[in-house]
């Protein structure tokens, strides 16, 4: 026992079989959640014809929602035929009045009573395209870009009554067309969005043109939105880990070449890991076979 314990004194760590199962664990565990980290930003949600999610302003006090600028912004995968309204967002006010519309194909993107649709702009089914809708109550004005460029723009002239800072206290609805304020679900079913949502984030403040087409150039799978944290009312997060989901919503991972290499890089690692221990332990244990009777043995296991 002295010579064992003469012999073993260099590695005390690998005298505990336990000892090594946990780090082994350890190491198992900490490659895959850097794998499962590198694809989380990068997941979409597919909405079904029924599915939504909605959110009462009134009753969500810790969502400071805009009144004087916003900007909306997503990734949007349109599945229904071109010539179906398929309302992605709405919000509306406690009167029931629109304050904001967009829909899967952009025949329809309304901010108050200003549609700044642009029959022109053809959004193609089970693609990804970049929509932003701004406005601004100081500067009176609206703008709809499509991948980065601005379609279409609208200003407010003169005092006519329909230029006023946005409700606070509205109902927004995402998947489906809700038609009234009510907070039962009130759908238009042949309005329904039925496609997919990417790094849906709502801004309090009208972004530049110069950030809504660096944010479609940086693509996909950037992190650009990362940089406007400060500016987001309610982030895509915010939507991806909702736990009030109605109807058929599913997570919909995005294959992005960042997360593949990262995927890989661990992958090899933890391969290379294990097979490292495995032959440590073979070897530990095989001279411990050669100079300990089974006594010893039994007791170091």
């Amino acid at each position: 026992k002295q010579w064992y314990q003469r012999r073993v004194r260099g590695f005390p760590i690998l005298l505990s079989a336990k000892m090594f199962l946990f780090v082994l664990t350890v190491l198992i565990l900490s490659c895959s959640v850097e794998q499962t980290s590198a694809t989380t930003p990068h997941t979409a949600l597919s909405f079904g014809l029924k599915s939504y999610m909605m959110i009462d302003m009134a009753k969500n006090p810790s969502i400071t929602w805009v009144s004087r600028a916003i900007s909306v912004c997503s990734w949007v995968k349109q599945k229904n035929a071109a010539n179906v309204p398929d309302t992605w967002l709405r919000y509306l006010n406690r009167s029931g009045r629109t304050q904001i519309l967009i829909s899967g194909n952009v025949h329809y993107a309304y901010m108050f009573f200003n549609n700044l649709a642009d029959p022109k702009v053809v959004i193609h089914r089970n693609e990804w395209h970049h929509v932003c809708l701004t406005w601004s109550y100081e500067s009176k004005q609206s703008i709809l870009y499509v991948d980065g460029t601005a379609v279409n723009e609208a200003t407010e002239i003169g005092n006519r009554g329909r230029h006023h800072p946005m409700s606070t206290r509205g109902i927004l609805s995402i998947g489906q067309y809700q038609k009234s304020a009510d907070v039962k679900p009130d759908f238009a079913k042949h309005l329904a969005f039925g496609g997919e949502l990417l790094k849906l984030n709502i801004y309090k403040r009208q972004l530049t043109a110069k950030e809504v087409k660096d944010m479609f150039s940086s693509g996909i799978c950037s992190d650009y939105e990362d940089k406007l944290v400060g500016d987001a009312v309610l982030r895509w997060k915010t939507f991806l880990y909702a736990t009030e989901r109605h109807g058929d919503i599913k997570d919909v991972p995005i294959s992005c070449p960042g997360d593949r290499w990262k995927a890989h890089y661990f992958i090899e690692f933890y391969n290379k890991v294990v097979e490292c221990l495995k032959k440590m332990k073979d070897q530990f244990e095989d001279f411990l076979g050669h100079k300990l009777d089974k006594s010893l043995l039994k007791h170091l296991h």
